[in-house]
């Protein structure tokens, strides 16, 4: 299965546009809003895990059956002037029709089941494909 993504260059104007939002449409949610206040490479890494965390906290709420009323997912970390990052925050806002304590557990299982945590704690392999 490819999990390919992509970015283009798009020739509209921004006035009237809210430059640090998208809506998008997504799978579990109807649609989502990212958000980020620029678009560089530390905000995107960021992204992808706030994306895959919130993607897992919609599906595991539905194979538990909780109806999830509102969901929020803030990665956050900084860069030394090398590049290194200085390490990664996330938090998990979730309300809907479970006990705190379940929905607690919920952000907890949704955090340890993300893929993108699993790799960035680990590390991988990046190439540039010829």
């Amino acid at each position: 299965m490819s999990h390919a993504a992509e970015i283009r260059t798009a020739h509209v104007r921004l006035d009237g546009v809210e430059p640090a939002s998208i809506i998008v449409k997504h799978h579990r949610a109807g649609v989502a809003e990212m958000k980020v206040d620029e678009l560089t490479g530390g905000r995107l890494l960021h992204l992808s895990l706030a994306g895959c965390v919130f993607n897992n906290v919609l599906r595991l709420a539905g194979e538990r059956g909780v109806k999830v009323t509102e969901t929020a997912v803030k990665v956050d970390g900084d860069f030394t002037s090398g590049g290194e990052s200085t390490g990664i925050d996330c938090t998990i806002h979730i309300e809907g029709d479970a006990a705190k304590a379940a929905l607690k557990k919920l952000a907890q299982d949704a955090f340890d089941d993300s893929t993108v945590a699993s790799v960035l704690k680990r590390a991988t392999r990046v190439t540039l494909a010829p």
